[in-house]
């Protein structure tokens, strides 16, 4: 096990995240790099100095201009957004994701059992946006007149061909083709998604790279079950075990804080950098 100083854990966690010592990344590169290193970018439609992505990424990447995370997001395909813990994730994860998209359709686990139940709600609205988009390719939420569809009293959406919509998204039938004043315009996933990426990594193989990821994100992390964990699929009830044969593996490490009780997880592949950071120095990938 090893023994860092709360210092050292400060600094790890922010640089983890790309806050310290300071920003490290530059331009449109800088970008996508940022958001993968970050490993989730939230999204939040409320807009009062500026949106909490872009600023975000403005406290990390220097030069970035408002907006030009749609750009690695939706032009690039680099990222696609997902989640009732709303994120954008590297476009190259979407095999991990699947599973959990089919066990939000099937009501499975560790997963928001709203999703299966608006399935089975919203059956015959879902089959028709399903089939207009087959048709027509892109679709939004306003293109369907409140007046002409059937009414819901859902915070999701007021309209049945909302709730139609996201639940296709949830479930991985369709992606965010791009953002129109950040409103959503649907696409069928293949239509969006490489065709390399379309397929399902196994159950376990998804397991294992959600705990990690999350362990990641955090920098340190207890792996505690969380509202916004919960929405980010994390398969608590098995986390147990998956941590166990992560730790035997030497995936992740046991990592104690002076100060802190409960001992933290981190990645086994962080180790040097927290050895580095414990030194007193800078790690070269973050200067």
């Amino acid at each position: 096990m090893l023994t860092i100083d709360i210092q050292t854990a400060r600094r790890f966690i922010l640089g983890k995240q790309g806050l310290w010592p300071g920003r490290r990344w530059q331009g449109t590169n800088g970008v996508t790099q940022a958001m993968t290193a970050i490993e989730y970018l939230q999204l939040d439609p409320l807009q009062i100095i500026a949106r909490s992505q872009d600023i975000a990424l403005h406290s990390r990447v220097l030069d970035y201009k408002p907006g030009d995370w749609e750009t690695a997001a939706y032009q690039q395909r680099g990222f696609f957004d997902w989640g009732g813990w709303l994120a954008t994730r590297p476009m190259a994860e979407l095999p991990y994701w699947r599973p959990v998209m089919q066990r939000e359709r099937d009501g499975g686990p560790d997963c928001d059992p709203r999703i299966h139940k608006s399935g089975q709600e919203h059956a015959e609205a879902i089959a028709e946006m399903r089939a207009i988009l087959q048709e027509q390719g892109t679709v939004s939420n306003r293109d369907f007149a409140a007046a002409s569809r059937k009414r819901t009293d859902n915070y999701r959406g007021r309209k049945d061909s909302a709730l139609a919509l996201y639940y296709l998204w949830r479930t991985g039938e369709v992606m965010t083709h791009h953002r129109e004043n950040f409103e959503r315009v649907y696409a069928l996933t293949e239509a969006v998604a490489p065709g390399h990426l379309l397929g399902s990594s196994s159950e376990a193989e998804s397991d294992r790279f959600l705990i990690l990821k999350d362990i990641s994100f955090a920098g340190l992390a207890r792996l505690k079950r969380t509202a916004d964990g919960y929405n980010r699929g994390l398969p608590y009830r098995r986390s147990r075990q998956i941590l166990a044969d992560l730790l035997a593996d030497g995936d992740i490490i046991e990592v104690k804080v002076d100060g802190w009780k409960p001992i933290q997880c981190a990645l086994g592949s962080d180790l040097e950098l927290l050895q580095t950071i414990s030194a007193g120095r800078v790690p070269v990938t973050w200067q």
